[in-house]
Parts: C-alpha cells; sequence; structure tokens
C-alpha cells in the first residue's frame, strides 16, 4: 500500500516538474511553435490545391488485317512509320508531341498549349501487359483538368484516325499502280499478239498450195510464241481482278474509319494533392512536437553548462 503511494507521489512529481519546466521555458516554447506553424501555414497556403483527374482507355485495331499486311510485305513498300497502323507501342511516342496537344488551343483557359506539352502535371502511361491507357492530369481547377483530359483524348483520337486514313488513301493508290502497270504489260501483250499473227499470215501466204499442206516449223514455233502471250493475259486478267477486289476491300475498310480511342468509364476518377486541411492539422501537429523537442533540449544544454 505505501508502495503504491510512493510510486503515485513520484509520477506526480515528475508531472509537476515537466510542467514547471515547460513553464519555465515557455517562450522557448512559443516561439518554436510560432515559427514552424507560420512557415508551415504560409508553406501549405502558398502551394495550390491541385486535382487531379485520371481517364482509362484503350486501343482498338480493327483495320489491321491479314490481306493488308501480305499485301504490304509482297510489295515491300511499307517501311517506316507513315505507313504502319499507330499501335498501342506507338501511343507513347506520339502523344506529347504538337500535334496532340495543339488541340488544346480550343480551351480560353490555356494561353500557351506549348507549356503544357513536357508538363509534369499531365502524364500517359501503360498498364502492363493489359493494353489499358492511364491519362493523368493535374490542375488547380478540376473542371479545366477534366476538359484538357478529354481535349487530349480526343485529339489523340482524331490524329490516330488520320494516319489509318491516310494509310489507305497510300494504299489505294499503290494498288492502282500496280493495276495500271499489269493493263500496259498486257496492252504490250496484245500489241506482241498483232505482231506474230501478221508474221504467221505472212508465211502463210508466202507459201506455194504444196507447203500449204504441210505442217510449216516456223508456223508452228509462232503459234507457240502466240499462246505463251495469250497465257500472259489470262493470267494478267486474273491479276487485275485480285488487286480490283484489293482495291475495293481497302475502300470498305477505309469508309469504316472511325474513332479507335475507347474511353472505359465515362467518368474518370478523381484525388486531391495537397488537401490544405490536412495539411494544416499536420503543420499544427509538427509545431507543436518540434515545441516539445526544442524545450527539452534547451534544458538539457542548460544542465550541462551548468555542471
Amino acid at each position: 500500500m505505501n508502495k503504491e503511494k510512493g510510486s503515485y507521489s513520484e509520477d506526480t512529481i515528475d508531472l509537476r516538474k515537466l510542467f514547471r519546466l515547460f513553464l519555465k521555458r515557455k517562450w522557448w516554447f512559443i516561439g518554436t511553435v510560432l515559427i514552424i506553424l507560420v512557415v508551415g501555414m504560409i508553406y501549405t497556403f502558398y502551394i495550390p490545391v491541385l486535382y487531379e483527374v485520371r481517364y482509362n482507355f484503350s486501343l482498338k485495331d480493327d483495320f489491321i488485317q491479314d490481306d493488308f499486311l501480305q499485301y504490304s510485305d509482297a510489295q515491300e513498300k511499307f517501311i517506316n512509320n507513315e505507313t504502319v497502323f499507330i499501335g498501342a507501342e506507338d501511343i507513347l511516342l506520339i502523344f506529347k508531341t504538337d500535334l496532340i496537344f495543339s488541340a488544346l488551343e480550343d480551351i480560353p483557359e490555356i494561353d500557351n498549349y506549348e507549356t503544357y506539352v513536357d508538363s509534369s502535371l499531365i502524364r500517359i502511361n501503360l498498364y502492363t501487359d493489359t493494353g489499358i491507357f492511364y491519362l493523368r492530369i493535374k490542375n488547380p481547377d478540376k473542371k479545366l483538368a477534366k476538359e484538357i483530359a478529354l481535349k487530349l483524348i480526343e485529339s489523340l483520337g482524331t490524329q490516330i484516325k488520320n494516319q489509318d486514313i491516310k494509310i489507305f488513301d497510300n494504299t489505294l493508290e499503290m494498288i492502282n499502280k500496280d493495276i495500271e502497270v499489269v493493263e500496259e504489260e498486257n496492252a504490250v501483250f496484245e500489241e506482241k499478239i498483232s505482231d506474230v499473227e501478221q508474221e504467221i499470215n505472212s508465211i502463210y501466204y508466202g507459201l506455194d498450195d504444196s507447203q500449204k499442206t504441210q505442217i510449216n516449223y516456223d508456223i508452228m514455233e509462232k503459234k507457240g510464241e502466240l499462246l505463251l502471250y495469250k497465257e500472259k493475259i489470262i493470267s494478267n486478267e486474273y491479276e487485275i481482278k485480285r488487286l480490283n477486289d484489293l482495291y475495293q476491300e481497302f475502300t470498305n475498310e477505309k469508309n469504316k474509319v472511325d474513332n479507335r480511342i475507347e474511353i472505359i468509364t465515362e467518368e474518370p476518377s478523381y484525388s486531391v494533392e495537397n488537401d490544405r486541411m490536412i495539411n494544416s492539422i499536420i503543420v499544427i501537429l509538427l509545431s507543436i512536437l518540434s515545441g516539445i523537442v526544442v524545450v527539452l533540449a534547451v534544458n538539457y544544454i542548460y544542465k550541462l553548462k551548468s555542471k
């Protein structure tokens, strides 16, 4: 019983000593708290509140088909990025370019869109192995952040669509040229057939009646040449039909070209960076804790000096 009273008495003495200590060093405590509090609050309210808007979207690959790839590979004409359909791996490269960000000129609140191109407040990333992108926009204006995000996604979709149409146009132009080459080749074969037929007639009419009843070697040779040209013409006609069918197929595909960007969620996710209320509470707690630490440190220094 006495031990319990002694322990309670010691605790009371310790609390009293602590209270006296803080009362004695109150200006150190108050000064430290005020300094940390003022600096912390200035910093908290100086940095603007940033709203983060995040959209998830994916890229549809509707126009990458076997027929197109087989044609382009066979012709060996598709050797640079301007003649290849944009895929998921290309999005990260083309997104942060003037071509995409110039669309921000349509937003009245934005004076110079170029400042946004390399801004760390705008980021696009690809979720690994999912094919899903997320676009993150940070801005003090929550409404403006959403508007910027939607405008950039729209611009990206437009540029991809324009690129797809350009590729189809280039392909159709190449198919037309291939058709023209084959048709010109057929025209040459037709002329050669006409020439060979005239040669056959000349040989035939140059023979006397007794020779006409016999098989003439020269005539047989010319007829073989004639047959070869006709076979080439037939083969070319099949090729022209194939190219015409391919031209019509690509034309139909071109007419179906649309925005390949698909926003996965209608409404974006929001978060707040630099929440002033939370930061203010943290500053208050830190200022009090700093005050306590300073008082204990100052008291310890005075004790060392007194020794």
